[in-house]
């Protein structure tokens, strides 16, 4: 196996506009095409992937696409730079939609498309992401040419492989994860090639359902056509095009003022996963990243990162790509959508053979809870440094990691084969004027929380529980968002695979602030069967009755807990949140409960005073476990605490719909 190192490539930059943020948003006077003409168009190609994703929301079979939206649409030009994607598409999707484009441009030449043809196309390594996450790919033609490119990305349920809803922690290889689709023409002008297709629904489970999730993904890539060539017929193909690069343009002069704002440095951070399930020992897995900020260079280098695991953690180039523009987005939403004028001005580094730069046939289906969440993660807290000093509402500690619940097995009530794929949401970060959401999942953007109702009646499971953890958040002067529970008993045998993190290296916090709580998969909780399956369980045979017990993490805490305010302390306790104990162990807060029933608790407050002042003597242990103080999140500092009224404006400003 050989390294290499490599980045992306580097095109011209604009130069940046300096002075307040009025100025440098009414910098417009580089637009080479009338202005209202260009906002029109602009706005018009998020509008037509925003509609496409919620035809696929409205349309798609599997709850997790449709309610869950684990789904995304994208515009592209006809060389595949991205133009626009929706409001509400799944971050883990974004870098996917250009290196999909161009992959298939360099297997299927431009000349041999037709108008309706419409391609499929799967591959981690060619298009990031994992096998699961299906692309539609389809060429607009305006009057005989090529003018742009709709592509549309959903999450089918399962793929094939050995395990129901094809997550498998276990693989150390490709081939043990599902079929890999190269570039097929699936439509050949607007009519499905069925002797394609049986080939890929004999391989797959629930064939059926994933021809309706493919139907909807269908229409989606349509919707697009129809509205790109409603814009040609207005406006003309010229005009498209100039909008479209225009678009980048406008997009880069606005990323390069931010960048010209923030201080020149150089900051570095790591974080890691639980272990690497198939080595010997299973040793942690580390991700880490160098960033180098130099008037309006941003470069990350990832070179540093463990080396390849051989479970299923690491990711392909194309996926570390889209963890760090999403970390990007994260703290610079105001430039939303993400486009070409940001990719092309983003310079990263990596290493072929490292964790987040795989070489195939390495495995990647654990690619979301695995890498690209770790990435995401150093990659806001390498940000967090020079933002600290200028704008402090956008550092944040980690948020909750995703984490990936399947099973399959025979419905008794359907009599048919089932595959249920239910994500962990939970705690996300606290902020640095505000505590973090809880039982949510903002960073991706887009994913909803699938209310139980809808998966017991989908699936053969009971839910008992559906509720906070207390006790989950990670403890600040603004703690972190608490962490979703669920406890559901099987009603049927079923087969069972959890693909997670985050159980001993917890969502980190900064400048004092704790980390959050771990995530928890256990069996039959309570009983003498009780065992902990961990994050990394693959094909465990449940009978029907078995419980589980599944809990997402917590998000990161920030400041010292010991600072924050005794009243936010007493509501949390009273509304649950936090336990009488947990008040005192990391707040120093010491309550009695006189009446629990009327509400009616008081904080002991010369007790309080002496358990503060004990625990600011002895500190909080550090570590990057559960409720530990991280030894390099600490080191993040900002240099002001902003307001709620200091930051309202900038988030009002900055927050599309969906974010």
């Amino acid at each position: 196996m050989t390294s290499e190192t490599r980045k992306t490539a580097k095109h011209g930059q604009a130069t940046a506009p300096v002075g307040g943020v009025k100025e440098r948003l009414a910098h417009t006077s580089d637009i080479g095409m009338d202005l209202i003409t260009f906002e029109v168009m602009r706005n018009a190609f998020v509008a037509a992937c925003y509609e496409a994703s919620t035809t696929i929301e409205r349309v798609a079979y599997h709850p997790v696409v449709g309610m869950g939206r684990d789904r995304s649409n994208a515009l592209l030009t006809r060389d595949g730079r991205l133009v626009a994607h929706g409001h509400t598409d799944a971050a883990a999707h974004y870098a996917s939609f250009g290196p999909s484009v161009k992959e298939l441009i360099k297997d299927v030449a431009l000349h041999t498309m037709k108008p309706g043809d419409t391609f499929l196309f799967s591959d981690p390594y060619r298009t990031g992401s994992h096998v699961n996450d299906t692309r539609l790919i389809r060429p607009i033609f305006h009057k005989g040419e090529i003018v742009a490119f709709a592509c549309t990305v959903i999450h089918w349920a399962d793929m094939g492989g050995p395990m129901p809803g094809t997550f498998n922690p276990e693989a150390t290889t490709c081939y043990a994860e599902g079929i890999r689709i190269p570039p097929i023409r699936l439509f050949k002008e607007d009519k499905l090639d069925e002797e394609l297709f049986s080939f890929i629904a004999i391989n797959i489970r629930s064939s059926t359902e994933r021809r309706a999730d493919l139907q909807a993904q269908y229409e989606a890539s349509r919707l697009i056509d129809r509205r790109v060539k409603e814009l040609c017929e207005r406006y003309g193909k010229d005009t498209l095009y100039q909008a479209f690069e225009e678009q980048f343009n406008y997009t880069e002069r606005l990323m390069l003022a931010e960048l010209a704002l923030l201080p020149d440095g150089k900051w570095e951070f790591e974080d890691f996963g639980d272990q690497d399930v198939m080595s010997p020992g299973k040793p942690p897995i580390r991700v880490h990243c160098r960033m180098t900020k130099k008037e309006t260079k941003l470069s990350f280098d990832w070179t540093q990162c463990g080396p390849q695991p051989r479970g299923s953690w690491g990711c392909s180039y194309a996926t570390l790509t889209g963890g760090n523009y999403l970390g990007f987005m994260i703290c610079f939403p105001q430039l939303f959508p993400l486009n070409e004028g940001i990719i092309r001005n983003l310079e990263i580094i990596s290493k072929q053979g490292t964790c987040v730069d795989v070489i195939e046939p390495a495995p990647t289906t654990g690619y979301a809870s695995g890498a690209f969440d770790k990435v995401e993660a150093v990659t806001i807290a390498c940000l967090a440094g020079p933002m600290g000093k200028v704008q402090p509402w956008r550092v944040y500690p980690a948020a909750v990691s995703l984490t990936n619940l399947c099973m399959g097995g025979f419905n008794p009530r359907t009599k048919k084969q089932f595959v249920q794929y239910t994500y962990a949401v939970g705690g996300e970060n606290a902020r640095t004027y505000k505590d973090g959401k809880s039982l949510i999942f903002m960073r991706f953007c887009n994913a909803r929380t699938i209310p139980q109702e809808l998966e017991e009646r989908w699936f053969p499971v009971l839910y008992t529980r559906y509720e906070a953890r207390p006790d989950s958040c990670g403890h600040g002067m603004y703690r972190g968002g608490f962490a979703l529970l669920r406890e559901l008993t099987v009603l049927t045998d079923v087969t069972m695979t959890i693909h997670g993190d985050r159980e001993k290296f917890t969502p980190f916090g900064l400048s004092g602030g704790l980390n959050g709580g771990g995530c928890n998969l256990i069996i039959n909780k309570g009983t003498k069967k009780e065992f902990n399956a961990g994050m990394y369980a693959t094909g465990v045979e449940l009978k029907k009755g078995d419980k589980i017990f599944y809990s997402s993490s917590g998000g990161g805490g920030f400041g010292n807990p010991l600072e924050r305010d005794q009243k936010l302390v007493l509501e949390d306790v009273m509304d649950e949140w936090l336990s009488v104990e947990a008040a005192k162990e990391f707040y120093g807060v010491v309550i009695k409960v006189l009446d629990r029933e009327a509400l009616d608790y008081r904080i002991d407050s010369k007790a309080t005073a002496l358990a503060r002042a004990r625990l600011r003597k002895k500190g909080f242990k550090e570590g990057r476990g559960s409720h530990q103080l991280h030894p390099k999140g600490k080191l993040i500092k900002v240099d002001w605490i902003p307001t709620e009224e200091e930051v309202a404006p900038h988030i009002t400003v900055s927050r599309p719909p969906g974010w």
